[in-house]
């Protein structure tokens, strides 16, 4: 449990490789996304797919990081 918490706090920390590396693999996923639905030659039907898909993708986010500190966040006392 304990290398979990450390895992999570070097990928949140500032100065950390690791939270460079987090970000740089979010920035891929919501990239690769918005290439795969703006591969339509229809540019309404583009706008909208990709309106759609970031926001069920920023919603997932949302609600696995809520479920993640449900499930995690707690102390022993």
């Amino acid at each position: 449990m304990d290398s979990i918490k450390e895992l999570i706090q070097q990928a949140t920390a500032i100065d950390s490789v690791w939270s460079i590396v987090l970000r740089g693999v979010l920035w891929l996923i919501i990239s690769f996304i918005i290439i795969i639905t703006m591969d339509n030659p229809n540019a309404d039907l583009a706008s909208k797919k990709l309106k759609a898909n970031l926001g069920f993708f920023i919603i997932f986010m949302m609600l696995s990081a809520g479920l993640i500190y449900l499930l995690f966040g707690f102390k022993q006392g």
